[in-house]
């Protein structure tokens, strides 16, 4: 068997039964002293970013678990869960024991998907053998990674695939749509203090972080469902690795390509599938394919409609006939229409023309109503979580623009 052939069973072992599929989420979020400060990594007087995991995860009692990302910032990921009502009680339970914690330290969250104060000079790396070396390779590239790593925050989405159709269609669609999501969830409206006006900042400092490993499918030639997942291989396979495992499992910077990295026999079978993962998780696309079709492309939103992006997804992909009516859209794009959406999404002019000679807040407004329609379908009292947030941005604008029209609630 191939390499590529093994790892396309691997992925295909983890397709869930049709009535099993859950849905989990990762929430990111800035938390900052009341001094203005981001919290350190690591103190020796003051309760660090660090220490606070470490509690949180004693308490969490099964409802998910808690890491950090390269600056300090706080991530809860959830259970995997089989509807939108219970991850919403998980993730309830989660704001409160986070908070209660945060205020019991005078810390608090800023909830913005990018930090509004801070260059990343400024905020102090955790020290992580991984992002040491990321780090240092960001330098190198010279785009806005060390930004992307110390400075942003957004939620992440994670769908079962129950077949490889499944999965190709979801990621097909997902990908098209990701400028829907980066409009409807935009929410960083400063950088430096200053406002952003309409560029879609979070997104931006994306696009620009690393050519090779981030931004749309379609940029990296996967514009079709067909052959989605041997083409999504293909990919991983030659994009250079940013670190790998040594034989005495020390972590090393690399240039090698996965594909080099993953070809040969020295790894033992059991932990074959780990080794696959931990290389595809080096890939920073706006929707990716581990285990789960994981969709990345909202800033972490205002406080209370977390939940939202989930919701938005989950009408768009999980209920079938609704999804049918989103492939089909999506599978008339040209090229032409694909590249002309994604370049709205690096901006929030709602007049700026997208596919089929549309304007960008009518794709917005279409695919919205849709993923309520799906939610709808689902039967199961969703379309809550989705709609009084839909409804706000349709009738007030993105977050980023609402919020540079009041005054700056951000400061200590």
């Amino acid at each position: 068997m191939s390499l590529k052939s093994k790892i396309k069973d691997i992925i295909l072992s983890n397709a869930a039964v049709s009535n099993n599929r859950t849905i989990g989420v990762e929430e990111e979020s800035l938390v900052f002293q009341g001094d203005g400060k981001r919290i350190p990594v690591k103190s020796k007087t003051t309760l660090d970013a660090k220490t606070l995991i470490q509690n949180l995860n004693q308490k969490t009692k099964n409802n998910g678990f808690y890491t950090l990302e390269p600056g300090g910032q706080v991530e809860w990921s959830s259970p995997p869960l089989p509807d939108l009502n219970q991850l919403y009680q998980a993730m309830k339970k989660h704001q409160s024991m986070l908070e209660s914690e945060l205020s019991a330290s005078q810390l608090k969250i800023i909830y913005f998907g990018l930090d509004p104060m801070h260059n990343p000079k400024e905020i102090k790396l955790l020290d992580d053998r991984r992002y040491q070396i990321m780090d240092k390779k960001m330098r190198k590239i010279g785009g806005t990674g060390r930004w992307m790593m110390r400075n942003t925050a957004s939620i992440q989405v994670s769908i079962d695939f129950t077949d490889l159709r499944d999965l190709e269609e979801m990621v097909f669609v997902a990908d098209c749509l990701h400028p829907v999501a980066a409009y409807l969830f935009a929410n960083s409206p400063y950088k430096m203090s200053e406002g952003i006006k309409k560029v879609n900042i979070r997104n931006v400092v994306w696009h620009h972080t690393d050519k090779v490993r981030c931004r749309n499918l379609s940029y990296h030639d996967i514009t079709s469902s067909n052959g989605l997942l041997d083409k999504y291989i293909d990919f991983v396979l030659n994009v250079p690795a940013i670190f790998e495992i040594s034989k005495g499992n020390a972590m090393l910077s690399s240039k090698k390509k996965i594909g080099d990295l993953i070809s040969g026999d020295a790894w033992k079978e059991p932990l074959f599938q780990d080794h696959i993962l931990y290389f595809f998780r080096q890939i920073f696309t706006n929707v990716r394919i581990k285990n789960v079709v994981e969709i990345r492309g909202s800033d972490r939103p205002p406080r209370g409609f977390e939940i939202a992006p989930v919701a938005f997804w989950s009408g768009l992909l999980t209920e079938k006939k609704t999804r049918k009516k989103i492939f089909n859209i999506c599978s008339r794009w040209t090229a032409d229409d694909r590249d002309k959406f994604y370049s709205c999404s690096m901006g929030l002019d709602e007049n700026k023309i997208g596919p089929e000679g549309k304007t960008y807040l009518s794709w917005v407004k279409q695919i919205g109503e849709l993923s309520l329609q799906g939610l709808i379908n689902r039967t199961l009292g969703e379309e809550k979580y989705f709609e009084s947030f839909y409804d706000i941005i349709i009738k007030n604008g993105p977050y980023s623009i609402q919020e540079q029209k009041k005054s700056p609630t951000y400061s200590p």
